[in-house]
């Protein structure tokens, strides 16, 4: 159960790793362009949060407004009227489906035609961003991207039970570093990841593709208050084991969350998978939107689904608002990591950070950082 090569030998040989991909990282969150990242979609806003009155979202720091027409299908466009730039949220939606301005009534039709009431000649025409509505939410992206850049996270194995939205008032490097690391979980979360007591159990390994990363943990588990976990199907001295992709089209991990016997055979009746998505608001906040699935499978324990699903949910939850909260800590600027010492527990923190750039944000490389201190 403990690692085989000493901690210490790890920690040197993934600082130097790390150099290289530190001189080619910018850690910049610039929220100047959101057009750029809307070639993916992106989850905004909860379905039935939108419904007769317009809603501003915010994304890398640009206002939209989201409305339904008179079939009930969402428009999304800037919240600014083409006439002199008003803030089209604050207006209403009429009978007929059109968004109308507060200020000089223009109105705006789902398919873009824009009517000015007062000189008819002066109307134009916008151009509108493409909408989904799945999995319970409002997704976004650029005129013309195709049904098929939509996200498959959707396991068929598994049930979705549903999803919520948390902030994170972080930049967006430090969001992502919380999703690209288990270190933390003794520290700061109560029902996942392994406790103080059972670190030397950790096993934990990274794999780093062109386009995505994965990350692999175990470790004996914690257990439950008044050992629950029974409920669960999971026994004591089990393994606890979390297996992850993190993805950056857009950017967004999936992780699969079940439990083994402890010599690693027999895995237990009950998994459940957590999708993170993490969406830039501006430089210092990201909406954490988060999907979660769930698995049962024995007849018995089908018949407590109910009472899973929820406690489930409700652990989600309550570990997602435990990394919002411990993110607050992190530095007012995203820091490049050049002065960090690096443990082996680190090593898809770098490696998330560069593709995020590379292919979230497809940025050019910048040098930003020379050296690591490896003397750990």
């Amino acid at each position: 159960m403990v690692q085989t090569v000493p901690a210490a030998t790890q920690n040197r040989q993934i600082n130097q790793q790390q150099i290289s991909t530190l001189k080619n990282i910018s850690v910049k969150n610039n929220c100047a362009d959101s057009a750029g990242i809307l070639r993916y979609p992106h989850p905004v806003l909860r379905s039935k949060d939108l419904q007769k009155r317009p809603r501003q979202i915010t994304l890398m720091d640009k206002k939209w407004v989201l409305y339904r027409d008179a079939d009930g299908k969402v428009a999304a466009l800037p919240d600014v009227c083409p006439h002199r730039g008003a803030q089209l949220s604050k207006g209403k939606v009429n009978g007929a489906g059109e968004l109308v301005c507060a200020y000089h009534a223009w109105r705006i039709r789902s398919d873009g035609n824009v009517t000015c009431p007062s000189v008819p000649k002066r109307s134009c025409r916008l151009q509108l961003l493409k909408t989904w509505e799945r999995y319970g939410f409002i997704w976004i992206a650029n005129a013309g991207v195709p049904d098929s850049s939509f996200p498959d996270f959707i396991d068929p194995d598994y049930e979705l039970m549903g999803g919520f939205s948390s902030l994170f008032k972080a930049p967006l490097p430090v969001v992502l570093d919380n999703f690209g690391e288990i270190e933390h979980a003794f520290q700061v979360h109560t029902f996942i990841g392994p406790s103080r007591q059972v670190l030397d159990t950790v096993k934990f390994s990274v794999d780093i593709e062109e386009e995505k990363t994965f990350g692999y943990m175990s470790c004996r588990y914690r257990g439950l208050p008044l050992a629950l976990h029974r409920f669960f199907g999971i026994r004591k001295n089990d393994l606890y084991h979390n297996d992850w992709v993190f993805k950056f089209n857009p950017l967004h991990g999936s992780y699969k969350n079940y439990w083994t016997a402890a010599d690693g055979t027999r895995q237990r009746p009950v998994s459940f998978i957590v999708t993170s998505f993490l969406v830039p608001v501006n430089e210092q906040e990201v909406n954490v939107i988060v999907f979660v699935q769930i698995a049962i499978r024995n007849k018995w324990l089908k018949i407590l689904s109910p009472v899973l699903k929820w406690s489930t949910m409700l652990i989600t939850k309550f570990e997602i608002e435990a990394d919002g909260d411990i993110a607050e800590f992190a530095p007012a600027e995203a820091q490049d990591g050049s002065r960090w010492r690096l443990t082996h527990l680190d090593r898809q923190i770098m490696a998330n950070r560069k593709k995020m750039n590379e292919l979230y944000f497809a940025r050019e490389r910048e040098a930003v950082a020379q050296t690591v201190n490896s003397d750990i």
